[in-house]
């Protein structure tokens, strides 16, 4: 059996993808089994105009009919993955059915139920496409225009997994009668999303409030579930300067904010500057107030708290080191789905770390679990021991499936690894991987297991250094039931993708990252790697 080493994943700088921020704006208004709608329309041209303005790539959809919204919905997802933020507003009818909220394509009937169910387009629908992205996930949803009929049932609340957040304009009708105007919650949003220097997290507490003064109250902005702990900006900055990567690049205005908006309660806020008071290299270094503020983050039920607060557990940093705390949270902050969590216990009972036993079996559950919420470094340790043989039922198909999904996911070691050491996989994963790019449309080449500059470039491609025109990933099914945000489950087999036209992306420009790390000493030098990143690199 071959040895399995620890690899020790720095922070490495992701390669740029080829459009880091996209969005869709879809606006119904002129419904065949209802009254026509004047301000979907409005709204969906001004939230297009506003967002091309801050650079993303815009996919509008007006008045559009069942069969192409899903399969947009299906292209989008793909388009997302290698993006840093996605973001997708709606506006138009929304009814519940079955516990189920339902968006309404220009040509889906409100009634009855079961062709509800078939031609309209359940919420998780929405969360799905928008949550692979790399970092910021928003799903804004205008329910000025969403209930047609006072019997309508009442608007189950979103469910959103952890990093995706949706905001609603509240009460459903509740809106102002802007007739062919923009609305108010459109309108308002248009005007926060163009503020300079404001991050994601401060620019939607300040959008919630205006828009609380604005409607004398009628409108209260809803949220449910929360952002990534990464700052990020959505209108261009004022300075010359790149927009901040983490939180200590923060000016000193932000950092005020950032700091007013934590004493005020604001979780992602008091993350936010727990993770500079934590950094040793940042001044504001204060690692026992950064405790504290993860201390009152905890309390909100923030799994990732826990998650930075078992770190400096681990290190004994602002508090006495207590590996039993620092796994105590771990397993508390993987209870409640936090992926980064549920690798890094794969990582500690893989080898026995923290005072925990070695149990590879379990440490297989905790990889499993991880990289079915498309945790980048867990996928890529999923794979590594699918070929390495140790997950039974488990095979070459199934290895190139995590591959390419972490590869989509921006993991920039990863990419790094399959330039530098492509032989770190067995030959028929690399040969299952090279089928995978090619039935996306990355790769013509032979299927050959060799690594070439064809398959190089492919790769690069599929992480997002390069985008090639006609490729698009095999259309995810739409489901339509209440469980279907639930986390994906690979199947033993890959599915059979549709066919798209088959390319060989040229090579980008940009330089592959390269590995500034060494397995541990002793270990073969024919091994997979598992990816545990460093504390201070860790999502």
């Amino acid at each position: 059996m071959r040895l399995t080493a620890i690899l020790l994943m720095l922070f490495l700088p992701f390669a740029a993808a080829a459009q880091d921020r996209v969005a869709m704006v879809i606006g119904i208004s002129a419904y065949e089994d209802a009254a026509p709608l004047d301000g979907p329309r409005a709204d969906a041209a001004l939230l297009t105009q506003t967002l091309e303005g801050q650079g993303f790539d815009v996919t509008t959809l007006i008045d559009t009919d069942s069969a192409t919204l899903k399969r947009e919905l299906s292209d989008f997802a793909f388009q997302a993955e290698t993006a840093d933020i996605a973001l997708i507003y709606y506006a138009g009818r929304r009814v519940a059915s079955g516990g189920q909220s339902y968006l309404i394509p220009v040509d889906a009937p409100l009634a009855p139920a079961s062709a509800l169910r078939q031609q309209g387009v359940a919420l998780p629908a929405l969360l799905r496409a928008a949550g692979k992205a790399r970092q910021i996930r928003l799903v804004l949803l205008d329910n000025c225009h969403a209930a047609p009929r006072q019997s309508t049932a009442p608007l189950p609340p979103p469910e959103p997994r952890l990093g995706t957040l949706v905001v609603t304009s509240g009460e459903v009708g509740a809106c102002d009668k802007g007739g062919e105007n923009a609305g108010l919650f459109a309108a308002t949003l248009a005007e926060v999303l163009t503020e300079p220097d404001v991050e994601v997290g401060a620019m939607l507490d300040g959008f919630r409030a205006t828009l609380r003064s604005r409607s004398g109250g009628s409108l209260s902005a809803r949220r449910f579930g929360r952002l990534t702990p990464t700052p990020a900006f959505i209108a261009e900055t004022d300075s010359a300067d790149a927009a901040p990567q983490t939180w200590g690049d923060l000016d000193p205005a932000q950092s005020q904010r950032l700091a007013e908006l934590a004493r005020q309660g604001d979780t992602r806020s008091q993350l936010g500057l727990a993770a500079l008071q934590s950094d040793p290299d940042d001044p504001r270094y204060d690692p026992e107030t950064a405790v504290a503020q993860l201390m009152r983050a905890v309390e909100t039920g923030s799994a990732e708290a826990r998650y930075q607060l078992a770190q400096l557990y681990e290190e004994g940093r602002g508090v006495g080191q207590d590996e039993a705390r620092a796994t105590a949270l771990y397993r508390d902050a993987a209870e409640r789905g936090h992926a980064g969590a549920l690798n890094d216990l794969g990582f500690i009972h893989l080898q026995g770390e923290l005072g925990q036993e070695t149990d590879s079996d379990l440490a297989l559950d905790y990889f499993r679990r991880a990289a079915d919420r498309r945790h980048p470094a867990a996928m890529f340790n999923f794979a590594a021991m699918i070929d390495d043989g140790k997950v039974p039922g488990r095979g070459a198909a199934d290895a190139a499936l995590y591959l390419y999904r972490a590869l989509r996911a921006g993991d920039g070691t990863l990419l790094g690894l399959m330039q530098d050491e492509p032989k770190l996989f067995n030959s028929e994963t690399r040969k299952a991987l090279q089928r995978k790019l090619s039935d996306f449309g990355f790769y013509d080449g032979a299927i050959d297991g060799l690594y070439g500059e064809g398959t190089q470039a492919a790769i690069r491609a599929a992480f997002g250094m390069k985008a090639a025109e006609g490729q698009g990933e095999a259309p995810e099914t739409v489901e339509e039931t209440r469980g279907a945000d639930t986390p994906e489950a690979p199947p033993s087999t890959p599915a059979t993708p549709v066919a798209a036209p088959a390319q060989t992306p040229a090579a980008p420009a940009e330089e592959t990252p390269k590995i500034d790390a060494e397995p541990e000493p002793g270990a073969d030098q024919n091994v997979t790697p598992v990816l545990r990143p460093k504390q201070a690199a860790r999502e």
